[in-house]
């Protein structure tokens, strides 16, 4: 008994606990893969989540909320106004407020502002009208690289059939 439980007690000590997690989807076809670079909510009321997706080379980068939509820029339902805070400056643009409100996708400057930054171990503030969050660099340069990297393809297939 002694032994089970000094075995679960070293698996969970030894847990990963990333701040940054990437996933790799593969499809069977080169075109058709994608990989997922994600920061959680930390905080389901006010925070924000960033998913990375890169699918045929191209990234694009979402910020999500959970409790609210996320307000419409200027009344214009597609829109809403972002900002980046990094080392006492500040930086804005507008995204594309998808349908629901939940998910605003970053623009393009942003999103190259947001990963220089982080890969330069700085700190970013991301923030939403009435959400934010500040992004840990820690982790981010490593699993940036793993997202825009080809996963080890496993040689061995089960013998298993699905229905």
């Amino acid at each position: 008994m002694k032994r089970v439980a000094f075995l679960l007690l070293f698996l969970f000590a030894c847990e990963s606990n990333k701040s940054w997690e990437v996933s790799h989807i593969q499809t069977g076809k080169k075109d058709y893969n994608s990989a997922r670079l994600s920061y959680p909510v930390h905080d389901t009321v006010n925070g924000i989540g960033i998913e990375m997706i890169c699918a045929q080379g191209l990234i694009n980068t979402y910020l999500e909320v959970h409790a609210q939509h996320v307000p419409a820029y200027q009344g214009n339902d597609k829109e809403a106004l972002v900002i980046l805070k990094i080392e006492g400056k500040t930086f804005q643009g507008i995204g594309h407020r998808h349908e629901g409100g939940q998910r605003v996708s970053l623009p393009p400057s942003l999103q190259q502002l947001l990963t220089e930054s982080l890969q330069l171990n700085q700190p970013v503030t991301v923030m939403l009208e009435g959400f934010f969050t500040t992004l840990e660099p820690k982790e981010f340069s490593e699993q940036f690289r793993e997202l825009q990297s080809e996963p080890i393809k496993n040689p061995f297939q089960l013998p298993f059939k699905t229905l």
